[in-house]
């Protein structure tokens, strides 16, 4: 230990130096907070591109940042300088840490997804504060090097800021220091606008990383006044004129043959096709031998594996909704189909009870709070529901949202047991949602993310292999038709991208796909034929002998003859991002940030490796052709403005708007 830092003054100094810089920074405390803003910027933007090795890309990233928060930092230095009253000074200090705080967001964002944040992206947060807060704080720890350099830096600017706030230190302005300043900050800003045209053609037109190019909070900003940056505007809600039917709306009817199998539906959460062993190439491109999904690909062999499918939505709750009504969720970024309805919509469950009189259940390990899902599931007909809630033991849960699946063995048997007659059970997963933790009994954690990511993955397997054992052990294999589909997949950076929600990559539009059907379907095919997630109700419904035809759905039977010339529609969920559809080979993506179409030959270039972007007359027709289609995916919600409903006895549901929240009850009464 230095001999200096014991003496009893040695504090005192170092008090008096943080005083003395306080002192220097404190009078310009507005200037200080947007240089930190800037400065967050374009080092979270050199990591990334450090990170994915895309230096040559950087100045096309950072220039735009310079140039408007320099121009901020201008208006803010002669606002304060033109008034130089407190009042002032303090507008100045809080616009500049709105500013610094965006930047902050941003930064974490941009490290976990590979993507800038925008204002839409919070509404989760909003919605569900808890589980989201969770999530957070799950990343927070799972990245502590970043969530150091972001968070305690952060502390001390924010120290600062009230400080400043509190007691605002008038800056003493040397005229010509500060015309040069303000000069230089000028030149400095029409360089970088000069360099933006020169330094964007740096970068790379394969792999699409534009969206760094802006700057997150003009990008901020301009997505609430620009409707180029969304597909949908208030508008488009209150006019939308497209209405689900009830129950009680259709009418069934069946083809001279029809079987009474019972349907057995597994709902895979965030799978990507290929790291499922239904991917044809996935042994060779891993090239160790290794099987990641061995049951999920004997159930395929005694079926019909679809390879070629993808989710409408690639968010869990819209996923939901159509692959269990066949029908297209609304692409937009609300939960609209969680608001509790006065009779449940045609489903597959509503349509099996009504035509054959099945009984319904809908398991899952995920808890029912999350997204309502207990008024999804109230609006899809289900009989009964039972969530993690309903486990009633803690040793149990997994991460911050799932359970152990095996753990629904039990109820799901003695729910099976309960009656004779046929049944529609649909089991929702878990495990593979982040965080990807599997229980403790199967095995040591593994380390890396993607390497978790798998675990779960091959965990999943053995639970499908186990619930498909406990079926054989009632006696129930052969006379029921036995599913499991993915609800989207999930991206780790093969894009420079993570997550689900504003990707349009394979990687996450491509579901798994297969089903098993004793007698009804011939093993081991293999469709290649393009398909969506709302296909599955009518593929299913017409194998037990309903005809299909007049159920208006919006899918097909996948089973069946496809058009050659079918568009299979897709997009994220948030509102800001991309869309498109995939017609014989070909995938066409609309980005409206950028107000591009983009295509990918995928016969070709199934890693979506070259990107041709579309010139703006040809771009303009499938721009609006894609638009238009998810504007009128929006339906209608009959149901008052706001409101609270009890489900399935032991959930409270309470909604506003197209937003709905349940409570577990059943502990409370």
């Amino acid at each position: 230990m230095n001999e200096q830092s014991l003496q009893p003054g040695a504090p005192r100094e170092r008090f008096r130096l943080i005083r003395r810089v306080y002192g220097l920074l404190a009078p310009r405390a507005w200037s200080v907070i947007v240089f930190a803003a800037l400065f967050c910027s374009l080092a979270v933007k050199l990591y990334h591109a450090l990170r994915y090795g895309l230096l040559r890309e950087y100045p096309s990233w950072i220039l735009t940042d310079i140039a408007i928060l320099l121009s901020l930092e201008v208006v803010l230095a002669l606002a304060c300088y033109r008034w130089p009253r407190k009042a002032v000074w303090r507008a100045a200090m809080i616009v500049a840490t709105i500013t610094c705080t965006w930047s902050v967001m941003n930064a974490g964002w941009l490290i976990r997804t590979g993507t800038q944040i925008l204002p839409m992206e919070l509404l989760p947060w909003l919605r569900d504060p808890i589980n989201i807060t969770k999530l957070v704080g799950l990343n927070l720890i799972r990245m502590p090097v970043a969530a150091a350099a972001l968070l305690l830096p952060s502390a001390v600017a924010l120290a600062f800021f009230f400080s400043a706030l509190a007691r605002p230190l008038p800056p003493a302005y040397e005229p010509r220091t500060f015309r040069t300043k303000i000069v230089f900050s000028l030149v400095a800003i029409v360089v970088a606008i000069v360099g933006i045209a020169a330094a964007s053609r740096l970068g790379s037109a394969q792999i699409t990383a534009a969206g760094l190019r802006f700057n997150c909070q003009a990008r901020a900003i301009l997505s609430f006044l620009l409707p180029e940056y969304r597909h949908l505007v208030r508008d488009d809600f209150s006019n939308a004129t497209r209405r689900i039917p009830y129950a009680t709306d259709v009418e069934v009817a069946f083809k001279p043959r029809r079987v009474n199998h019972n349907v057995v539906i597994v709902v895979l959460e965030g799978v990507q096709y290929r790291c499922t062993s239904l991917a044809a190439n996935h042994l060779q491109s891993d090239g160790d031998g290794y099987d990641p999904t061995p049951y999920l690909a004997t159930v395929a062999s005694q079926g019909v594996c679809f390879t070629n499918a993808r989710s409408v939505v690639t968010h869990t709750t819209k996923a939901l909704f159509g692959l269990l009504t066949g029908r297209r969720p609304g692409a937009c970024q609300d939960i609209g189909e969680t608001v509790p309805v006065a009779q449940p919509y045609a489903s597959l469950a509503t349509i099996l009870e009504k035509g054959m009189g099945f009984r319904t259940a809908f398991f899952q390990s995920p808890t029912g709070t999350f997204e309502s899902r207990a008024g999804l599931v109230h609006n899809l007909g289900y009989q009964k529901f039972y969530a993690r809630e309903d486990l009633k033991d803690p040793n149990a849960f997994v991460g911050y949202l799932g359970a152990d699946e095996f753990a629904l063995l039990e109820p799901i048997r003695d729910w099976i047991r309960s009656d004779d007659k046929p049944f529609l059970l649909t089991v929702m997963c878990s495990v593979t949602h982040d965080p990807y933790e599997v229980p403790s009994w199967y095995g040591e954690m593994a380390g890396t993310l993607p390497d978790r990511y798998r675990q779960t993955i091959a965990y999943t397997d053995k639970f499908i292999q186990a619930l498909d054992v406990e079926l054989a052990s009632l006696g129930l294999a052969d006379d029921t038709i036995f599913c499991v589909v993915g609800d989207h997949g999930e991206a780790f950076g093969e894009h420079r991208i993570h997550g689900h929600e504003r990707v349009a990559y394979e990687e996450v539009l491509r579901i798994a796909m297969c089903i098993r059907a004793p007698l009804l379907i011939v093993p081991g095919q293999r469709i290649a034929s393009p398909v969506s997630s709302v296909d599955l109700v009518p593929t299913i419904l017409s194998l037990l002998g309903f005809e299909v035809a007049g159920l208006d759905f919006d899918g097909d039977d996948a089973l069946g003859p496809l058009p050659l010339d079918r568009k299979v529609y897709f997009a994220g969920w948030m509102q800001q991002g991309p869309s498109g559809f995939v017609q014989d080979g070909n995938k066409f993506v609309y980005e409206p940030e950028q107000n591009r179409v983009s295509l990918f030959r995928l016969r070709t270039d199934p890693l979506e490796m070259s990107r041709f972007d579309l010139p703006e007359y040809v771009a303009k027709g499938f721009s609006e052709e894609i638009v238009q289609w998810r504007r009128g995916t929006i339906f209608r919600i009959d149901q008052k403005p706001a409101g609270s409903m009890t489900l399935f006895g032991s959930w409270s549901c309470r909604w506003n708007g197209r937003i709905s929240n349940v409570r577990h009850i059943a502990a409370d009464q």
